[in-house]
C-alpha cells in the first residue's frame, strides 16, 4: 500500500502529529488545534478510506500506515516529532516509536490497545460485513454509545454531530478494510522496544479491554506515565478536552 498523506497544518515549533481513530477524520482534533498551535506545530491527516482519501484497492495492515507516516515525514522535511494516536491512532503510533526511534521525541497513547482477543476478531469481521452489506451509517448509533458515556451522548453536542456526520459520509470499504487491519494487529512483539517517554491516557469508562491495555503498556513499556479521563468512553479526548489539553501540555512541556 502507498497511501500518500496530506498533512493538515498549524502553527510553528516543534511538530505534533495527530492520528485519529477509526470511523472519524482529522477533523477530530480541531477542538485543540487553536491552542496547541499558538505554542507548536500541530498537523492532523486522514487515515486510508477515512475523510477525504479514497479506499485503497487491497487490504493493508498496521505497519503500512506507520510506513505512509515515515515517508510523510520525509517528504517534508520533518525529522523529529511527537506524536498523539488514539485507538488504531495508537497502534500505528507504538509501531512507528519501535521501529523509528529517532523521530520520536515524545509518544502519546489514547485508548488503544496491543492486540485484540478472539471475540474482538468475530467483531471485526462483523463490523466489516456490515459496513460492505448495510453500510457503516446503519451502526451509527451502536459506535457512538461506544465512542461516548450515555450523559455526554445525551446531550447532542457539536461534538455528537461532527461524529455523526463524519460516520455517515464514511466510505463503505474504507471503514471495513481498517477493521480487518485491525484484527490482524499485534504490537505487543515490539512494544517493549519503545525508548521515548510516552504518556499513555484512557477513558475511565472505556472498554476493559483497552483499560487492560493501560496496565500492559505501562509495564511494558520503559518509561510511561498513565493519566485516566473521566468521565469518559473510547473517544476519550472530545469527552474530556480541558483535562486531555492539560495533560498534554504538561507532558509536553508547552
Amino acid at each position: 500500500m502507498n497511501n500518500e498523506i496530506h498533512f493538515y497544518t498549524h502553527g510553528q515549533g516543534h511538530p505534533i502529529i495527530f492520528i485519529h481513530s477509526l470511523g472519524l477524520d482529522h477533523n477530530l482534533w480541531n477542538f485543540c488545534i487553536e491552542e496547541l498551535s499558538t505554542v507548536a506545530q500541530t498537523l492532523t491527516y486522514d487515515l486510508p478510506g477515512h475523510g477525504i482519501n479514497p479506499p485503497p484497492e487491497y487490504p493493508y495492515n498496521i505497519e503500512d500506515l506507520s510506513s505512509d507516516l515515515i515517508k510523510a515525514l520525509k517528504r517534508n522535511k520533518i525529522s523529529k516529532a511527537s506524536f498523539v494516536g488514539l485507538s488504531i491512532g495508537g497502534m500505528v503510533a507504538q509501531h512507528l516509536a519501535a521501529h523509528n526511534p529517532d523521530v520520536v521525541e515524545k509518544l502519546i497513547l489514547i485508548d488503544t490497545t496491543t492486540k485484540y482477543s478472539q471475540e474482538w476478531k468475530k467483531n471485526w469481521a462483523q463490523r466489516a460485513s456490515i459496513a460492505r452489506s448495510q453500510g457503516v451509517s446503519t451502526m451509527k448509533e451502536k459506535l457512538l454509545e461506544a465512542f461516548f458515556t450515555p450523559d455526554f451522548l445525551s446531550h447532542n453536542s457539536s461534538e455528537i454531530k461532527y461524529c455523526r456526520s463524519v460516520i455517515n459520509s464514511m466510505s463503505d470499504e474504507g471503514y471495513a478494510l481498517a477493521c480487518e487491519a485491525l484484527a490482524l494487529a499485534n504490537t505487543e512483539d515490539y512494544a517493549s522496544l519503545i525508548d521515548s517517554d510516552t504518556l499513555i491516557m484512557c477513558g475511565r469508562e472505556d472498554n476493559i479491554l483497552f483499560k487492560e491495555a493501560v496496565s500492559w503498556l505501562d509495564e511494558n513499556i520503559k518509561k510511561t506515565q498513565v493519566e485516566w479521563l473521566s468521565p469518559a468512553q473510547h473517544v476519550s479526548p472530545l469527552e474530556r478536552q480541558e483535562d486531555f489539553i492539560k495533560h498534554l501540555r504538561a507532558f509536553l512541556k508547552i
